[in-house]
């Protein structure tokens, strides 16, 4: 409202040193004598400049404020999805890719402040004249003044249409864009394989069909509303047609005098031009109001509210649940699981079978369609979420790193000291590794970990496991990235960690069913078998396969010349 009405009292303020202009020029408006004193010309200069000055102080204000209301409003906004985020199920932002959220919080949300700290304020600048203009022509002549504003009633129906087609056509686009950003992060982060496997060409033309879509997406807007936008220009610039004849009808009838003929027929068939940016401003009001939809589609994501603390016992069952991603093809089924507090379980299964699965479903990531997920016989939909996710450690198959520290990275979540992060290191078998830097613990880890091997960022993310510390514990192939020489050390940092816990361990490497109690096979969308690795050699087809594959595996000898033994 402030912003408003300084934008208001700036053109006020213009009409008003243009009036005081042809006050001072001469007494009834018209050009004044060449003889025009010193004094009144000296007069006219002060005023104007003084006007001007008024005028410079009130666009400061108002371009000052309304940044300053946009920005505010910007953080606000993002504030809220990264809080909504870091509440919402992990399901849902992990069925999510990168570049949609990165468009929301980056591109959508920018556009609230090209509305904010631009848009609405021209809005008000196009209006006040045109409405000004139009106050003092009805002062002049009541029925030519209404018949000048026929052309903008007539093109208020085609900006509506013009706003409900871009209304209509800039999800696509938002889509668009979405796969654009997403491709471009694909293309940036593989970018060493790109190169490694010469993929360039292919890999370029699939960023080349990204950038084609999101302009025949706006190509699209562009041919759907160039038509309308002529209209609406042609319509706005009518105004002649008809001030003229009516407008020379009165003044020939000696209705009107000639000086009120030629103000309407020049000033009354122009000043509605002043509203042609408005038809550009629908435009940015329609993205505006299109990116924020992409906001509350994101605010109105199912939040885990509310529930019980955490139970003290630390077992898990799964009873009869069924799970599917898309609502279509389930995942799992019938699935049933009793899992003892402290047991450490290996999950087995082919590629695809749903072993990760199991483990979000422990985790809440995502709720089950059937059936229930119990941890010290609570259903973990009446347990607090925050306290569910503080009393579960999770070490994926991909590690994340932040770019900060590595004391920072260790430590995430946590206010722990370097004694505290240490200890956990040397139970990781990383701290040695860390210390050999220059910096130590100080040394910042760069972009997303490259400066790390793959077992090193394991390790890493196993030690911030053990410091968490928390009684259930999920590793999802957590060896997966394990070279030869690291493979001994994060071996013994599992070991440090399982400690005490209930642990779940997802692999496809099955070496680390020794360390085990009893193994899960998963396959057929379901639980087919639990026990221990006797017992599931001599009754499961599929675990005394898998075993035999492993075993032969790891006795494959290789000669000269490429020979297999």
């Amino acid at each position: 409202m402030v912003l408003i009405c300084l934008r208001f009292l700036c053109f006020l303020e213009r009409t008003v040193c243009d009036r005081t202009v042809c006050r001072h020029l001469s007494p009834d408006g018209r050009r004044p004598p060449r003889n025009t004193d010193k004094e009144r010309i000296d007069e006219l200069y002060r005023s104007h400049k003084c006007h001007y000055c008024f005028r410079m102080v009130l666009l400061g204000l108002s371009g000052v404020l309304s940044h300053k209301g946009a920005y505010n409003a910007l953080f606000r906004v993002r504030c809220m999805i990264i809080e909504k985020l870091a509440k919402v199920p992990l399901g849902y932002v992990s069925e999510r890719s990168t570049g949609e959220i990165k468009t929301v919080l980056n591109e959508n949300i920018e556009k609230l402040e090209l509305c904010l700290a631009h848009n609405i304020p021209e809005l008000v600048s196009y209006l006040t004249g045109p409405v000004m203009i139009f106050m003092y022509l009805m002062t002049v002549n009541i029925p030519l003044a209404l018949i000048s504003l026929i052309p903008l009633f007539l093109d208020i129906p085609v900006m509506m249409a013009v706003f409900q087609k871009m209304s209509a056509l800039l999800p696509e686009t938002n889509t668009s864009l979405a796969d654009f950003n997403s491709v471009m992060v694909e293309y940036v982060r593989g970018m060493r394989l790109i190169k490694a496997y010469r993929m360039g060409s292919k890999s370029f033309k699939k960023f080349r069909e990204a950038i084609l879509d999101e302009n025949r997406a706006w190509n699209k807007i562009a041919k759907k509303t160039a038509p309308l936008y002529a209209v609406f220009i042609l319509l706005l610039e009518s105004g002649l047609l008809l001030l003229v004849p009516l407008g020379g009808r009165l003044f020939l009838r000696g209705s009107i005098p000639a000086s009120v003929f030629l103000l309407f027929s020049y000033i009354g068939s122009l000043y509605l031009t002043e509203l042609l940016p408005l038809q550009q401003l629908s435009g940015n009001f329609a993205q505006a109001f299109s990116g924020m939809s992409k906001v509350k589609e994101i605010l109105a994501l199912p939040t885990f509210e509310g529930g019980d603390d955490f139970p003290e016992s630390h077992d898990i069952r799964l009873k009869n649940v069924r799970f599917s991603y898309d609502g279509k093809i389930n995942v799992l089924e019938n699935a049933n699981l009793s899992i003892r507090d402290g047991e450490k379980i290996a999950v087995v299964g082919a590629s695809g079978a749903g072993k990760s699965t199991v483990a979000a479903l422990i985790a809440r990531f995502h709720d089950v369609d059937e059936g229930e997920v119990l941890i010290g016989g609570k259903n973990v939909k009446s347990i607090r979420y925050e306290t569910l996710l503080q009393h579960i450690s999770l070490v994926f198959q991909k590690t994340f790193l932040t770019r900060d520290s590595v004391f920072d990275n260790i430590r995430m979540g946590r206010h722990a000291s370097l004694t505290e992060v240490r200890e956990a290191a040397r139970k990781a078998q990383i701290d040695d590794f860390i210390m050999s830097f220059p910096d130590g613990y100080d040394t910042k880890v760069g972009s997303y970990g490259s400066r790390f091997s793959g077992g090193e960022k394991q390790r890493i993310a196993i030690a911030r496991a053990i410091l968490k510390n928390a009684p259930i514990l999920i590793l999802d192939e957590a060896t997966s990235a394990a070279d030869p020489e690291n493979q001994m050390e994060i071996d013994k940092a599992i070991k440090n960690l399982c400690e005490g816990k209930t642990v779940i361990i997802i692999a496809h490497r099955l070496s680390v069913v020794g360390m085990c109690d009893r193994v899960l096979v998963v396959e057929n969308h379901t639980i087919s078998d639990i026990g221990t690795h006797d017992e599931l050699l001599s009754r499961n087809r599929y675990y005394r396969k898998s075993w035999e594959s492993y075993e032969a595996a790891r006795n494959i000898r290789y000669g000269k010349g490429g020979d297999v033994r």
